[in-house]
């Protein structure tokens, strides 16, 4: 009877894991879908300021610019985006590792790579494998907008304008459909037209609700000539922080999504797994409950036969 009992017991239990995983999957799909809408918004302001990127070019010598003339690679500052919770699966791992590929690959060793970690797995990743901590940025809310990043640059631009660092490398992981997400490693500095053409045009998902939204660059930045005022040079100064916002703010922007679904995706899969448990323990409570009736059948007739 004591074995019918625990199994009871654990049936409970199970079942109310499957409530808290199931409400977990719900609140991750709303999320997600909110995470997808506020980056095809970002999008026209993204491609505003590529196109006055694309009309100053004309104007001004950009490439000689601090912040996007090419330099010798000695040293180099990780900006890497995590969630700061688990039950995602395999999400921030695949970050992580990205992020050790990208290192790798640029030859670069430990005591030369600085880290601004967004995210606390990220941070607690490094700093366990003893890299140099540069910033931990607290938890940024899903909505946080591009002017919540405005700190962020200043200390990212900042080590570089200072040749503290000679590149800045983003990993974040891209949101390619509610059941596939993709760890990239961009070059956020220095800024890059090209690095800044593939992100908006990554905006939109290859796959879902919203690729049908998507636009031809190329037709939009076409240029034309413009007065700017006071002058290019002065435009240009304001633009390259909002572009590199811009940059961080829809990496952010991918990450949440890729961690909603992740998510989604996880507990979706625990809730199934709890179905199957469930399903399964039934089946076993019904045969100790069949176990137990039998043998007490089994004493109430051997009883009978002994009085005979």
């Amino acid at each position: 009877m004591s074995s019918t009992r625990a199994i009871k017991g654990k049936i409970r239990s199970v079942q109310k894991t499957h409530q808290v995983t199931k409400a977990m999957e719900a609140v991750s799909g709303v999320k997600m879908r909110k995470a997808q809408m506020s980056a095809i918004v970002s999008r026209p302001y993204a491609l505003a300021a590529f196109r006055i990127l694309a009309r100053i070019s004309q104007s001004v010598d950009i490439a000689k610019h601090p912040l996007v003339e090419a330099r010798p690679v000695h040293k180099v500052l990780l900006v890497i985006i995590t969630s700061d919770k688990g039950l995602a699966g395999g999400l921030n791992s695949g970050a992580t590792k990205c992020a050790l590929l990208a290192l790798a690959d640029r030859g670069i060793a430990k005591e030369n790579t600085g880290v601004l970690a967004i995210g606390r797995k990220g941070e607690e990743f490094f700093s366990r494998r003893g890299y140099i901590l540069e910033k931990h940025i607290d938890t940024l809310k899903d909505e946080t907008a591009i002017g919540g990043f405005s700190e962020i640059v200043r200390h990212i631009t900042k080590l570089f304008s200072d040749g503290k660092y000679d590149e800045c490398v983003l990993v974040y992981t891209n949101f390619r459909s509610t059941f596939e997400q993709e760890p990239v490693a961009r070059t956020l500095l220095p800024l890059s037209v090209d690095a800044l053409t593939i992100m908006i045009k990554g905006i939109v998902p290859e796959k879902g609700a919203f690729t049908e939204v998507n636009t031809d660059i190329k037709e939009k930045s076409a240029s034309s000539d413009y007065l700017f005022e006071p002058s290019p040079e002065a435009v240009f100064e304001e633009l390259l922080p909002r572009l590199i916002a811009i940059e961080l703010h829809h990496a952010f922007l991918e990450a949440k999504a890729s961690e909603h679904s992740a998510r989604m995706v996880a507990m979706r899969n625990a809730s199934d797994k709890a179905k199957e448990v469930t399903f399964n323990l039934t089946r076993e409570y019904n045969k100790a409950r069949q176990g137990a009736i039998t043998s007490e059948m089994s004493e109430i007739i051997g009883g009978i036969e002994a009085m005979k």
